[in-house]
């Protein structure tokens, strides 16, 4: 975890069985790192899946009728990384 410069206190309220787990993992003088650390691994999973709700149903299989089956989506992906003149605009290359 990296340090973020300022900090703030801020008192929680937890269930005692959850406290005298993080006790029995943590020692005292690492517990508002560990929980920090815990906050920023939940906050991103919680960030993650706002962007997922907010995108799901955004796939339209009228919108992309030839990517319907499996095969049609690897042979969309393969066209993508063989297409030379893409790779060129994007800086790429393809070693082969």
């Amino acid at each position: 975890m990296e340090k973020r410069g300022k900090t703030e206190k801020v008192s929680v309220t937890l269930p005692r069985e959850l406290a005298g787990e993080i006790k029995s993992l943590v020692s005292q003088g690492e517990v508002s790192s560990f929980f920090a650390e815990a906050l920023e691994h939940y906050l991103a999973f919680r960030k993650q899946k706002i962007a997922l709700d907010k995108g799901f149903g955004i796939w339209r299989r009228e919108l992309h009728p030839d990517l319907i089956a499996a095969g049609d989506t690897r042979a969309y992906v393969r066209s993508i990384r063989e297409d030379k003149e893409r790779l060129a605009r994007l800086g790429g290359s393809r070693g082969g």
